[in-house]
């Protein structure tokens, strides 16, 4: 079967972030800068309005690509549980056309109170509003891979999960009679290259080392990943990390914005596109 789609990725709509980032004192926003994260001053703000607008013009932009799903990678709110972010984001994601399915992907702020440390009532939560937290599915000849990440970095208070879905991936990876197998989730497995040290800003090396090892093994050529709130595409000799910028408020130089995705008989092509211009490209 000849293979010949596209897909829309959204990262990071983060719902209330606006409103967290407003308001700081200069030495707030140095204390962001010295960790690489950029903060504009703004004047305190309440609510999600900017959130709202971006995200409305994300599922208008994506609408217009006509593209087999849209993804969402992870932070899709800022505060865990938060009801009127979730009501929002569910109620802008409800006017794309029902033809174009939306996959959720969790985040960091999707599945943990504090941010950093999932617990089950989190997830738990977040699965009876956006589905499972891990999961598979396949489009014409390509297999989709679902995780997680947040489970996958420190502290990792849940480690019997964590490892449930290092083993999922592994099983599916194994078991795939597909062209070819990609990888979503919210934190990249790396950021500069594989044997990069740990931090907050991509997976832990005892979980991204078998990760890498099953993508080498079985032909997981792509992760497509959030988190950094800016573009990062990475790659070694068998797998390409892309992280998209942020649908939401940007942290680097990259505007907010969508990717759109190709996939064909000859491989992945994709193309980030600002959402706040007069064009975002040529939809086909």
């Amino acid at each position: 079967m000849s293979t010949n789609f596209s897909f829309i990725q959204l990262a990071d709509p983060q719902f209330g972030l606006f409103a967290s980032y407003s308001g700081l004192t200069d030495e707030e926003i140095d204390a962001h800068a010295k960790r690489g994260v950029i903060v504009k001053k703004t004047h305190k703000i309440t609510g999600f309005a900017d959130e709202t607008r971006l995200f409305s013009l994300a599922i208008q932009h994506a609408q217009r690509f006509n593209p087999a799903f849209v993804v969402v990678c992870g932070d899709i709110i800022n505060e865990a549980g938060n009801e009127d972010q979730i009501a929002e984001v569910k109620r802008i994601a409800g006017l794309l056309d029902k033809s174009i399915t939306i996959r959720w992907v969790s985040g960091n702020h999707d599945v943990a109170f504090d941010r950093i440390s999932p617990d089950q009532e989190s997830i738990d939560r977040y699965r009876e509003n956006f589905g499972p937290d891990y999961y598979a599915f396949s489009h014409q000849n390509i297999r989709f891979l679902v995780i997680n990440s947040t489970l996958l970095t420190p502290p990792n208070t849940l480690l019997k999960e964590a490892w449930d879905q290092v083993a999922f991936v592994e099983h599916e990876a194994m078991n795939a009679k597909y062209e070819r197998i990609v990888l979503l989730s919210h934190h990249p497995l790396f950021t500069k290259h594989p044997d990069e040290e740990d931090s907050n800003w991509s997976i832990e090396k005892k979980y991204r080392n078998p990760l890498l090892e099953v993508a080498k093994k079985h032909g997981i050529e792509a992760n497509f990943a959030g988190h950094l709130h800016r573009n990062n595409i990475v790659s070694t000799d068998y797998i390409e990390v892309v992280t998209s910028g942020p649908v939401g408020y940007p942290l680097g130089q990259d505007p907010s914005g969508l990717r759109r995705v190709e996939v064909t008989p000859k491989g992945l092509k994709h193309q980030y596109h600002p959402l706040e211009t007069t064009q975002t490209g040529n939809p086909s």
